[in-house]
């Protein structure tokens, strides 16, 4: 592992060790006479941006931002979690050589912390317990950082992160809302897309500066207000449901069809921002949602979903009858499948009615309800006979579904 280093010309002041550690002294022998010259005790530098998480999205984002900023990378186990490597199914292997001598690594809370821009880069149900371990670091400051959450996904009980943090004094004027196409591997390959940039109006002067921080060349930041950020954050969420049947739709049919099945997803997606917005779990009080104005990052986030995502790809595999299991465990997804649950537990809360507006999510969401308690009883599950029916009830709609502007 320790010639990974020397091989991407990494110094060790750059990586911080633990002094318990067994692994640090025989770091030090392999490292030979390169560390001749290397001041492990080097000046302390004030760093733009802390990325908490260098998971594959926080690696990504990380190659989005221009060169000239000073980067902080935290994880507990530095060493092990800088060599996850940026694939779709997220398996770890070497990717050191794509960090610039800008970003360094730490396993102290605390410095990172210390970064105008905490970026929260780990998966939606991690947020609590770390900003626990923030508020015990930083017990009288932790209010005032600046947070830019990017994870996707509900808080438990159909809690958002936003108004998670809220509830533990995190004001909305110090929240960023960052999302754009997330497949990780394209990203670090430089291949185009647009971010969104959100937060409440109070805070633009914040929101400007963080936008500012991206390297325009191929990844375009798109600021939002506040009204936006429920949308945002939502939308963040749902098109990972609806990538799934989306992917199957233009495995099966083709990119007509497929296109159909876009419009008709993101009419729903503004209907679901509509009804949620006054659900007294996520409601934005004065920025609540009148309009899902974040349309047009909706399609092309679904697109991208769709196309190269995991989630598109998972779904493609179960809705074709394949294994939960094994598809699961091929992509990584896990942890991440628990979520359906704290998505029916949002929608939940709303009226029968008002959820059987959303007839795709609403089919999707219980076809994933049945394969999840399936898969968790017995170790394995694949779609049942009555969900193929509504698979193919959906097919029908889609194919017969004409836009406003087939008239």
């Amino acid at each position: 592992m320790y010639s990974r280093f020397i091989e991407a010309g990494i110094p060790l002041n750059r990586i911080e060790l633990s002094l318990s550690d067994s692994s640090y002294n025989s770091f030090i022998s392999a490292l030979g006479s390169y560390k001749d010259g290397v001041d492990i005790n080097s000046t302390y530098r004030p760093y733009d941006v802390g990325i908490i998480g260098p998971g594959d999205f926080g690696v990504a984002l990380y190659a989005s931002l221009r060169p000239e900023l000073n980067i902080l990378f935290y994880d507990v186990e530095p060493v092990r979690n800088i060599f996850s490597s940026v694939t779709r199914i997220s398996t770890n292997r070497s990717f050191v050589h794509y960090f610039g001598s800008n970003v360094d690594f730490t396993h102290e809370l605390k410095k990172v912390l210390e970064a105008r821009y905490i970026i929260l880069s780990v998966p939606a149900n991690v947020i609590p317990s770390m900003i626990d371990k923030i508020k015990e670091c930083i017990p009288h400051s932790y209010k005032e950082k600046q947070y830019v959450l990017v994870s996707k996904g509900f808080i438990g009980k159909g809690y958002i992160p936003h108004r998670w943090l809220e509830k533990n004094g995190i004001s909305f004027d110090n929240i960023i809302w960052a999302s754009g196409g997330n497949v990780a591997k394209e990203v670090v390959e430089k291949k185009s897309f647009k971010i969104s940039v959100v937060s409440i109006n109070k805070n633009k002067k914040a929101r400007r500066e963080f936008a500012s921080f991206f390297n325009k060349e191929y990844l375009v930041p798109l600021e939002y207000s506040g009204s936006a950020l429920l949308a945002c954050e939502l939308g963040g969420i749902l098109k990972n449901y609806y990538a799934g049947l989306g992917r199957y739709i233009l495995s099966k049919y083709g990119e007509d069809v497929f296109k159909k099945y876009k419009y008709m997803a993101r009419s729903e997606f503004r209907k679901s921002v509509r009804m949620v917005s006054s659900s007294p779990t996520v409601s934005i009080r004065a920025w609540v949602i009148r309009k899902a104005s974040h349309g047009p990052a909706f399609w092309e986030d679904l697109d991208v979903t769709v196309r190269d995502g995991r989630n598109g790809f998972f779904g493609e595999a179960v809705f074709s009858g394949s294994s939960v299991a094994k598809s699961l465990n091929e992509l990584g997804l896990v942890e991440s499948f628990k979520t359906v649950f704290s998505t029916l537990s949002l929608f939940n809360r709303l009226s029968r009615n008002r959820f059987k507006r959303l007839k795709i999510l609403k089919s999707i969401l219980e076809i994933y309800e049945e394969l999840h308690i399936e898969y968790l009883e017995g170790g394995d599950a694949f779609i049942s006979e009555e969900s193929k029916k509504m698979v193919t009830k959906l097919e029908r709609k889609i194919l017969t579904y004409k836009p406003y502007w087939f008239f």
